[in-house]
Parts: C-alpha cells; structure tokens; sequence
C-alpha cells in the first residue's frame, strides 16, 4: 500500500469532512471519558487507585482540546496527544474494568491525530502492546491467558490498522483530488488572465498600428508641407502667383491637420477610418494618392468602377495598408513617382504601390516598421503582402486580400495580370 508522509502537513480545506465532523468526534470522546469515570466511582474500591485513575484521566481530558485543535494539526501537539493516550490506555489497562471502553475512541484517535500512516501504525501497535501488557500483569501469564490477549491485541491491531489505513487511503485521495481541483481552478484563472493579457496585447498592437497609420503620418504630412511653406517664403518674393502657392499650401496644411483631428476623434470612439465613414473606399484611396501628390510626390490611382462586398474589417485594412505604403514612399524611397493600383482578380482583391525610388533588397532590409504593420494587419483577414524590391530598382508591394467570387460587382481589368514583378514574401 503506498503511504505518504506528512499526510496532515497540508492544510485541510475549511469545509473538510473531518473539520465538519470534529464536533462529533469531542463528543464521542467526553462521552467515553465520562463512562470510564463512572465505572471507576461505582467499581473501584480502593481510594488510592481511584486518585490515581481518576488524575490520569484529568490530564488526558485537559489537553485533549489544547493539543488537537484544527490550527495545531500538522505540527508536534498531535503527536504528542498520541503518545499521552497510549500510556494512560496503558495505565488504566494495568487497572481492573475502566480502561477498555477508551479503545473505541482511542484507535480512531491515533489515526486522525498521527502525521503519517507509518506513524499510526507505530502507536496502533504500542497501544496494543500497552492494554496486553497490563491485562497480562493483571491477569497472569497463564499459557491460556497469554493465548487469549495475545489473540485479543493481534485481532485489535489488524483491525485498526484495516480500518486505518482504508479511511486514511480515502481521505488522502479526496485531498488530492481537492488539490487537484484547486490546480485546475488555478490554471483556469491563469488561462483566463493569459487569454486577457494577450487581448490586452493585440489592442495595444492594433492601436500601435492606427497611431502609426494615422497620427504619425498626419502630422508628418504637416511638418513637412510646413516647412516646404516656410523654405519657400523665405526664397521668394511675395508676388500673386507666390502668394496662392502659399495659401495652397497653408490651405493644405489645414486639411490634413483636420483629418488627422478627425481620426483621433475616431480612434478614441473605437469606430473606423474617418475617410471610410460614408463606406467609399474607392474615394478613400483616391484621396490618399491625391494626398501624397500634395507632399511631394507624384502619385496616380489607377482604381476599379466598383468593388465586390468587402467587411469593415477588410476595407479598413486595405485603407491602412495603402497609407503605410504610400507613407514608406515618401519617407524612405526618395522617388519621383508612384502609383497607387487596385485590382479585383477572380477571388482575390490585389492592391499594389508601386514607386521608382532607391528600391532595397528585401531579404536583408526587414527592419522596417511599416512592411511588418502591413503585413499584420493583412494576416488578420487572411490577406498576404508580397514585395519585390532591388537597389536601385525601385518598389513594388503587393497586398492581396482573399473576396467570395459571387460577390464580385466587376471583372479584373484586362491588364491585372500582365507584367507582375517577381514576388517575394515580406519578412
């Protein structure tokens, strides 16, 4: 049988069988305490032995309740109970008819109070010894009566021991079941915190990536009209022609400082792009190239008729995707050119932008923050994003985004397919 030690180490739940029952186990105890208290008043002529019985069942009764209370188990107070009531079973079985009705209370005993099976073993076997022990001096050594309390202690041990062992084997594994119950009610709670930090993880990622997309381009988008505004005022005189190129400008400035307002009053109302709040995302992209003309770089749309049923989701990424590039373009590429292009090709919707800068090698140039956005921000709706770059070469990213065919509204153009540089999976 497996025994473990420092069973009664753990601490025991608060609505444990045995706490519940500790009342009841008093009881039985006092009960038996008061029998043998009074068949020794009603039994025992002689006043000596009646002083000495009654004192020996005093302090058992005493420091019954100051050694077995709930907070002490698991420490030396128990045991120390146990060996006190295997010598004063001991004692009384040295006397005649008092102390035999304290068995019935004291084998349980020794198994709620002994730390570990072993132990309740080792005091099961001393009480026995004890009772045939004093019942032999008692009674004399007799072959008959050694026969017969030997018979009576080994049938007393086994018992016990069965009964002992059986219960504690019970009480052990609904312990760890408890435990095992509050492992799996712990690593429920730490799944529910971990599936909460990680929610808590992608909002912030998704909100990293709107202020990345929107902000921090707007206000980069004004910086740098600003200073273009600021270069030219100092370089030239203030005639008619420099004076409207200037309110162009300031005017563009205006514009751009008022979108991003408005998508800040976006973001923090959780609702989508302000250009896609009347649902165009044709319009949307249209602006956005016209946007980047504005900043500097010559940009063309090249855009369907119509689009097939896209989700909030998909549009917004789509919306997102094209200013990340667009914004790569005029931040990193140092080009002239660049053109915007969306396509609708059977089951897919492929954006491409295009630029003829500086170009990289898109195998070792993969610190860039904004290709890992877009590609991010495409993986969550099942999109890829493709990049075909060289030194000097120019670049060409190409996002596609997974549509149903039958909610197609309009064929591809008849050149979607032709002249596809090499495609190249962004790291």
């Amino acid at each position: 049988m497996n025994i473990k030690p420092e069973r009664t180490d753990r601490l025991l739940p608060e609505n444990s069988v045995w706490i519940h029952g500790m009342k009841w186990w008093h009881i039985g105890f006092y009960t038996a305490l008061v029998v043998v208290v009074l068949v020794v008043l009603n039994g025992e002529p002689n006043p000596t032995i009646m002083a000495v019985t009654l004192s020996a069942l005093g302090v058992l009764a005493a420091t019954y309740p100051f050694l077995t209370r709930q907070q002490h188990l698991g420490t030396w107070r128990p045991t120390a109970y146990v060996i006190l009531l295997i010598l004063v079973v001991g004692f009384l079985a040295f006397l005649p008819g008092s102390g035999a009705v304290l068995l019935f209370v004291a084998f349980p005993q020794i198994w709620m109070f002994s730390s570990t099976a072993r132990a309740g073993l080792i005091s099961t076997a001393a009480i026995c010894v004890a009772v045939a022990t004093g019942q032999l001096v008692r009674f004399g050594g007799s072959p008959e009566d050694l026969l017969g309390i030997g018979l009576q202690a080994g049938l007393s041990f086994l018992a016990s021991t069965m009964l002992g062992l059986w219960i504690y084997k019970i009480i052990d594994q609904s312990e760890d079941r408890a435990q095992l119950l509050a492992e799996l009610e712990a690593a429920r709670t730490e799944l529910q915190l971990a599936d909460q930090r990680q929610g808590a993880m992608a909002e912030r990622e998704r909100m990293s990536r709107e202020i990345h997309d929107t902000l921090a381009q707007g206000f980069t988008s004004v910086v740098m009209l600003s200073e273009a505004a600021l270069a030219q005022l100092r370089s030239t005189r203030l005639d008619d022609g420099a004076a409207q190129e200037l309110v162009a400008r300031l005017d563009a400035i205006n514009t751009t400082a008022r979108d991003n307002l408005q998508e800040a009053r976006s973001l923090i109302a959780s609702t989508g792009p302000s250009q896609l709040q009347g649902g165009d995302l044709l319009g949307a992209l249209d602006r956005l190239a016209s946007a980047a003309t504005s900043a500097g770089c010559d940009t063309s749309s090249t855009l369907p008729d119509a689009l097939p049923h896209l989700t909030s989701n998909q549009q917004i990424a789509l919306l997102r995707s094209a200013q990340e590039a667009l914004t790569n373009v005029r931040r990193h590429a140092s080009a002239s050119r660049s053109q915007l292009k969306l396509e609708h090709s059977g089951s897919h919707l492929v954006l491409t932008v295009s630029d003829d800068g500086g170009g990289f090698d898109p195998d070792l140039d993969t610190s860039g923050y904004g290709l890992k956005s877009i590609s991010a921000r495409l993986g969550e709706i099942g999109g890829t994003l493709r990049v075909s770059s060289a030194n000097g070469e120019g670049c060409v990213l190409h996002m596609v985004v997974p549509v149903e065919d039958h909610q197609s509204t309009v064929a591809a153009p008849p050149a979607a397919a032709q002249n596809q540089p090499e495609r190249v999976e962004a790291q």
